[in-house]
């Protein structure tokens, strides 16, 4: 999102309601497909909030063991346990003063979940060996792609931690009910691996884009910008056609030019088969994920959708 995005009446509603929300220091709870730009969109409510001078902390709670978890996010005190050889501050305190950005939400394990209610109740942590809570003053933002009331169901997520951190909730659309803005993302990506690479600017050819804005995109913008990054990386002219991007990014493009609506796509049926076709051509799960910037875990859950 850019500035231009905050001052126009033109923007979406979802995110006319994040820029809304931004000036406010409530929780906002942001859900989306896998790769849809929901930490873009974090790190965009921070920037436009009144804490925008202070830190702001990315979090992947999918990605830190259990077993560390509660000290990873809330601290510890020396010789809390066996590895704890120094007192560590944690994730949450870090940003003091500024924004924490809880990614997959849902995978934060129970022990965590009650630390983080805290934490929106009382504005406190409680450190691992700590006998007191500690004050802290953080906003706290979070994000996830699955859904929390089904894991609310399940036992696995608390109800009353699910209350509080969804005072707003902003749904990010996949990238193939916004193809208007593919154009314009291409051209960031451009910019932005021409410094990376140091290579020259590509030029699409309006079919190009074309292409690009027909195709359903099942990994959303994280496997648009990797498209681009391969495109900078591999190709020999920096002239692209629908041909490049056959043969250099391996698109399978797909013509949805005769459909009435992108929203009647089956997108499920369009990932299977991506996957399958890949698969076919000799590649792997593995590959497939890596090409379009997903957990193989992922793809194999669409391998086995209906």
């Amino acid at each position: 999102p850019s500035s231009e995005s905050r001052d126009s009446t033109n923007a979406p509603l979802w995110m006319q309601e994040a820029e809304r929300a931004a000036q406010r220091n409530c929780t906002i709870l942001i859900t989306g497909e896998t790769g849809v730009g929901k930490g873009h969109l974090a790190n965009h409510i921070h920037r436009s909030s009144p804490r925008a001078n202070q830190p702001f902390v990315p979090i992947n709670c999918g990605a830190i063991p259990e077993s560390l978890m509660d000290s990873q996010l809330f601290g510890h005190a020396k010789g809390a346990f066996s590895d704890a050889r120094r007192e560590h501050p944690g994730m949450i305190r870090a940003a003091q003063g500024g924004t924490i950005f809880l990614d997959e939400i849902g995978e934060l394990t129970l022990s965590a979940q009650i630390r983080m209610l805290r934490l929106l109740q009382e504005f406190e942590v409680q450190p691992v060996g700590y006998s007191e809570p500690v004050e802290v003053d953080v906003r706290v933002l979070s994000a996830t792609n699955r859904s929390l009331e089904d894991a609310v169901d399940s036992r696995t997520f608390r109800e009353d931690l699910l209350y509080r951190l969804d005072v707003i909730r902003v749904e990010v659309p996949p990238l193939r009910q916004r193809r208007n803005e593919i154009p314009g993302l291409v051209l960031r990506f451009n910019e932005e691996f021409c410094r990376i690479h140091r290579t020259p600017t590509l030029d699409f050819h309006p079919e190009a884009v074309e292409c690009l804005m027909r195709h359903p995109w099942p990994g959303n913008i994280r496997q648009l910008r990797t498209v681009i990054e391969r495109l900078h990386v591999l190709c020999d002219s920096p002239l692209i056609t629908p041909k490049t991007l056959r043969d250099v990014s391996k698109l399978s493009l797909v013509d949805t030019s005769g459909l009435p609506s992108a929203e009647l796509i089956n997108l499920t049926a369009q990932r299977r088969q991506m996957v399958e076709v890949h698969l076919e051509q000799g590649g792997s799960v593995d590959s497939f994920a890596k090409g379009i910037g997903v957990h193989r875990s992922t793809v194999y859950r669409w391998l086995k959708a209906n």
